[in-house]
């Protein structure tokens, strides 16, 4: 699934490839990944000039001079491409919308997990996907005291679960959530309130060193990722601990790296060293 890396990945392509282009047209070849009555998010999107491009934890918000906005929520295995528009391949996508200088911004997700809203400009932190967002992790105001204090208060909360709970902090998933517990050396089912300060120090240095750096190589392709143009992001050549089960400990210690269930979702990590 792409996370806040992948995402703010294509957020940035968005900004530098698609915003001035006008949409001339929007085509829905699989019209259910469309939130949105058909005939009125077509009518409100054709013509319309991308005029910004923004991410708010896993979702892309594509900003349009009609005072409208459109979100995308790519999910598991949802892609978005920007592509000449007589590249091979057309008919797989869902959406498509066609752009004024013979390209398009093809959208397609073969799960059909993921889907497209259209929002209003002044009404887009009401939308339910961002309403109850915690905060981002990269952001200035996102300080290590705040960190703290946001663990205080969920003690008994298993530490990947929080970190999983887009409500506590928002656009961390499965692989950065493994990567920056293993970087804490913190046990993913630790509960938030015996953590020491020391911990939640090396937790909170992780999540922006390994966001960041994951930002800086586009991302991370595993299964199904690729960025706007099509191309696997290289965060996966640096992963010390997600997808390496069975694998010796990077960090240098005897143990050997397992994986469990926790949250629900596949976890990895090092019983040597991750107490």
């Amino acid at each position: 699934m792409p996370e806040l890396p992948e995402t703010e990945t294509i957020k940035r392509e968005l900004q530098d490839a698609v915003v001035g282009l006008k949409i001339t047209d929007v085509e829905t070849p699989v019209s259910v990944v469309v939130r949105a009555p058909l005939d009125e998010f077509k009518r409100k999107i054709t013509g319309a000039v991308a005029t910004g491009a923004s991410r708010r934890a896993k979702n892309i918000i594509l900003h349009l001079s009609s005072g409208k906005a459109v979100l995308f929520h790519l999910m598991v295995s949802g892609t978005l491409l920007y592509l000449p528009n007589n590249a091979p391949k057309r008919e797989k996508a869902q959406v498509i919308f066609k752009l004024d200088n013979g390209y398009e911004l093809r959208y397609r997700d073969p799960r059909l997990f993921g889907y497209i809203k259209l929002l209003e400009e002044e009404d887009i932190t009401k939308a339910s996907e961002l309403s109850r967002l915690g905060p981002e992790p990269l952001a200035k105001d996102f300080t290590f005291e705040r960190f703290k204090e946001m663990l205080k208060k969920r003690p008994r909360a298993r530490i990947k679960g929080l970190l999983l709970d887009q409500s506590f902090i928002a656009g961390i998933g499965n692989i950065y959530a493994d990567e920056i517990l293993f970087y804490a050396r913190v046990l993913p089912t630790r509960p938030a309130g015996l953590l020491t300060d020391e911990e939640v120090k090396r937790m909170y240095e992780g999540m922006r060193s390994i966001l960041a750096k994951a930002i800086e190589e586009r991302g991370t392709s595993i299964v199904s990722y690729v960025d706007l143009f099509g191309k696997k992001g290289n965060y996966a050549n640096f992963l010390k601990v997600h997808a390496r089960a069975g694998k010796p400990c990077s960090n240098g210690c005897t143990g050997t790296v397992v994986k469990t269930e926790v949250a629900g979702r596949g976890t990895y990590y090092c019983p040597g060293c991750q107490k």
